[in-house]
C-alpha cells in the first residue's frame, strides 16, 4: 500500500513539473511576439530628411540655351539647417538619349572650398538656375541634386530639344587654313569651319589627322563655325 502511495506521489510530481514547463514556454513566446526588441529596421536618417523637402524641376528652351530651374522647399513647419562642404549648393548630371554622361556641372565650375550653412525657414526655398548651351536636337535626361550633408533632394527628368541652332560634327582634322579656320575631312570631303575663341584655344590640343568631334552652328549664308570641341567623345 505504501509503495502504491509513493508511486502515485512521484507520478503527480512529474505531471506538475511537465505542466509548469509548458506554461513557461508559452509565456516566453508570447512576450517575444509582443516585444520584438531592437531588431526592427528603421528608416535611415537621410530618407527621413528627404520627406522634409519638396524638390521641383522646370526645363525650357530659350534661344541658344536650355534653362533648368531647380527649387527645393522646406515643407516642414520648422527651421531646417543644411550644411555644404563648399560654395556650390547644387549640381547636375546630363545624359544623352543612350544614357551616356555628357557633362557634370561641378566638373566645369570653380567653387570656394569653405564650409557653408544655409538656414531655411518653413516654406522657404533654395532656387538655382542652370543654363546649358550647345545641345543638339534629341532626347536627354538630367538629374539635379543638392550637395548638402543632410539631404540630396534629387530630381530626375527627361526632355527633348527641338529646333536647336547647334549641330554635332565629327571627322579627321586636315589642318589649319588660317588662324581662324580649319578643314575637316568628313566622309572623304574637306569641309571648312571657322573657329570661335574657345575652339581656337582647344585646337592646339590636336594635330593633323586626329579624329575630332565638335559642336558647330551654320548661318544663313552656309558659313559654319565650330563653337567647341568635345574631348570626351574622341577619347
Amino acid at each position: 500500500m505504501l509503495k502504491k502511495r509513493i508511486v502515485s506521489l512521484m507520478c503527480l510530481a512529474l505531471v506538475i513539473g511537465l505542466m509548469s514547463g509548458c506554461g513557461t514556454n508559452s509565456y516566453t513566446n508570447k512576450n517575444q511576439k509582443e516585444n520584438p526588441g531592437t531588431s526592427k529596421t528603421e528608416t535611415p536618417t537621410e530618407n527621413k530628411n528627404e520627406t522634409k523637402f519638396k524638390a521641383t524641376l522646370e526645363i525650357k528652351q530659350e534661344k541658344q540655351d536650355v534653362v533648368v530651374t531647380y527649387k527645393v522647399r522646406n515643407s516642414t513647419g520648422t527651421l531646417q539647417k543644411l550644411n555644404f562642404a563648399s560654395g556650390l549648393e547644387a549640381d547636375y548630371i546630363l545624359y544623352d538619349g543612350n544614357g551616356h554622361v555628357l557633362k557634370k556641372y561641378s566638373d566645369e565650375v570653380l567653387a570656394t572650398q569653405a564650409l557653408k550653412e544655409v538656414k531655411l525657414d518653413k516654406n522657404q526655398e533654395i532656387s538655382r538656375v542652370f543654363k546649358i548651351p550647345g545641345l543638339v536636337n534629341g532626347s536627354y535626361k538630367i538629374e539635379v541634386f543638392l550637395l548638402a550633408k543632410e539631404v540630396k533632394a534629387k530630381v530626375i527628368k527627361q526632355f527633348d530639344v527641338r529646333n536647336s541652332i547647334y549641330q554635332h560634327g565629327e571627322g579627321k582634322l586636315v589642318g589649319l587654313a588660317d588662324p581662324h579656320t580649319i578643314e575637316v575631312n568628313i566622309d572623304g570631303k574637306a569641309v571648312a569651319f571657322q573657329l570661335s575663341d574657345q575652339a581656337r584655344e582647344q585646337i592646339k590640343l590636336y594635330k593633323d589627322g586626329d579624329p575630332i568631334s565638335f559642336i558647330y552652328i551654320e548661318n544663313d549664308s552656309g558659313q559654319k563655325e565650330i563653337k567647341w570641341f568635345e574631348h570626351n567623345k574622341m577619347q
